[in-house]
């Protein structure tokens, strides 16, 4: 039997030999279960003439990069319409907290925990210094374009999977989904999360400093 439980931002397949006290099947035995909502986006590729080109859930990022192409993407950004940076990178990502901790963070994002409920913006490799991750509450619309005089087209993935060309004039229109995925938790999610950070990536972990002086010493300056 394999079970679906949170650690840090990810999701990881437990085999039954593995179980512990805290597992998953023992805590239903126990009706003692704690479950968390995790943010999904929906994203969506629209045409020059709002054609819809494809649709796709997202749990963890919608990455719009420059594909196949030599030069930097240049990606018009706007939020609920209204614009905010022409974004000359490698590309883009949009991301959930539960992403926060995956592509995003290997770019430079925030890591943030995944009740809260926000999609991140993170540039990868921007090509000037003023452009810095941001978050934007639940309730925004993000629209990522490709503008008709770029060098090139670009390319979006969903979660790693389903790429394919973004054209000059194509967007993709990115907003929360009304359709969170549930988890489960092994004790509460700030607690698994905060282990699974550690665990995973040695999250604010450090060796501590020896003294300076020997224990045997019977002086010190």
């Amino acid at each position: 039997e394999e079970v679906e439980v949170e650690r840090g931002g990810m999701l990881v397949v437990q085999e039954e030999e593995e179980e512990e006290n805290g597992s998953p099947p023992r805590l239903f035995a126990q009706r003692s279960l704690k479950l968390s909502l995790r943010i999904r986006l929906e994203c969506t590729v629209l045409s020059p003439s709002n054609d819809v080109r494809c649709r796709f859930p997202v749990l963890n990022e919608v990455v719009i990069d420059r594909g196949s192409s030599s030069f930097l993407t240049s990606l018009e950004a706007y939020v609920d319409g209204s614009h905010l940076a022409t974004v000359a990178a490698d590309g883009v990502i949009v991301a959930t907290p539960t992403g926060s901790t995956a592509y995003s963070m290997a770019a430079g994002g925030s890591v943030v925990h995944p009740s809260v409920p926000c999609m991140l913006f993170t540039a990868v490799a921007p090509h000037v210094m003023g452009t810095r991750p941001m978050i934007f509450p639940d309730h925004c619309t993000l629209q990522i374009r490709v503008p008709e005089d770029s060098r090139a087209d670009a390319a979006v993935s969903f979660d790693g999977k389903y790429r394919r060309l973004l054209r000059r004039g194509e967007r993709v229109v990115v907003r929360v989904s009304m359709f969170p995925v549930p988890t489960i938790n092994r004790r509460d999610h700030s607690v698994d999360w905060l282990e699974g950070l550690r665990k995973s990536f040695g999250f604010n972990y450090r060796v501590g400093q020896r003294s300076l002086y020997d224990d045997n010493e019977d002086s010190k300056p």
